[in-house]
């Protein structure tokens, strides 16, 4: 078997990451975990303890590491060990060991790719924290990969259908250079995203596994401010440049073109990943969805119209093979052991 280093950063938030180490024990994982933790005091005992003779855990008290930097220097880790693939997720996420499997087989046996994943699923709980009911679920990741040929090809793909390769199975030995490219100069939190996300494209195709591969616990009420002050913030515009120029000598060497051309087209990719542009939905579209919306919330008979499909969504006795909403929680369906596990791991301790 393939193992898979799972990178996790965390910084003082105690109870996700013990709600995450409980979920690997739970499934029995065999990948190692490597965490590295920023908070103020270190929980490395804790934390060994509880995975004591039932996962492979690699505890890194980091007080002065960012995440980027501690997900590079937790694939370091990782690659002393002879650990050849590794993947990325946040304290409040999930990943599938099975699938990380497949991907990590998939990728040994195709070397012209650089990275390989499934399909993975978003979550909301009924309250703050870690724990509690899931309220809400959604599509995160269905059919996500790039087929380009050339990194060119690659980029404008990306660019096109953005979507983010550092959660994918990468090969540990590029996922540290990839990460770590422009993490001294590019120090705006978003940009260190596309240019991490960018340069993994830029290496190689990615494939698409026929798995589940992901789970995302994304939170309500947290305010990430609006893109006009991300822009005039005061690390945008060097982290722009930055990106730019490191982005663009990777693809000049890649594709053995000019610099003048690849900035070129890095420049059109990155204006179009960063693009403050609207896409205006059919106002009469617009309307009717807001209306329908408007009748479900407030209407009696839209209300239990809702609850009615939602519960027979549960109990149907056919079997559900489509990636949607409904067949996730659908216990007939080959994806629900997979969902179960992910709510049972958030019921409180």
């Amino acid at each position: 078997m393939n193992k898979v280093a799972i990178l996790i950063p965390t910084k003082e938030r105690k109870e996700f990451l013990l709600r995450t180490v409980r979920y690997y024990i739970s499934v029995k994982s065999k990948h190692p975990i490597f965490i590295g933790d920023a908070s103020s005091n270190s929980l490395e005992e804790y934390i060994l303890d509880l995975a004591k003779n039932k996962i492979e855990i690699y505890y890194f008290h980091w007080k002065e590491l960012n995440d980027r930097e501690a997900i590079v220097e937790l694939a370091i880790e990782a690659n002393k060990r002879k650990i050849s693939y590794c993947a990325y997720h946040g304290d409040d996420d999930y990943f599938f060991p099975n699938s990380l499997v497949k991907c990590a087989n998939f990728l040994e046996e195709n070397s012209s790719y650089a990275t390989a994943q499934g399909r993975s699923f978003s979550f909301q709980l009924d309250q703050s924290g870690p724990y509690g009911k899931i309220k809400d679920i959604g599509i995160y990741w269905n059919q996500k990969e790039l087929k380009g040929e050339s990194s060119t090809e690659r980029i404008i793909e990306i660019s096109n259908n953005y979507w983010v390769p550092i959660f994918s199975v990468n090969r540990i030995s590029n996922y540290i250079e990839d990460i770590g490219n422009g993490i001294d100069e590019v120090i705006d939190r978003n940009f260190g995203e596309y240019i991490n996300s960018t340069s993994i494209a830029l290496r190689g195709k990615s494939k698409f596994i026929d798995c589940l591969y992901l789970a995302r616990n994304l939170h309500s009420g947290i305010n990430h401010g609006t893109k006009f002050e991300w822009v005039t913030g005061e690390n945008w515009h060097v982290s722009y440049i930055e990106s730019i120029k490191a982005l663009s000598q990777k693809l000049a060497d890649y594709d053995n073109i000019e610099l003048e051309q690849s900035k070129e087209i890095i420049t059109q990719a990155m204006r179009k990943m960063i693009s403050l542009e609207c896409k205006k939905k059919p106002e009469l579209a617009v309307f009717i969805r807001n209306m329908l919306i408007f009748w479900s919330n407030n209407s009696k008979f839209g209300h239990s119209l809702r609850i009615f499909f939602k519960k027979i969504s549960k109990i149907s006795i056919f079997p559900c093979s489509k990636f949607t909403k409904g067949c996730l929680i659908n216990k007939k369906s080959k994806y629900f052991e997979y969902y179960l596990s992910v709510q049972n791991s958030c019921k409180k301790k």
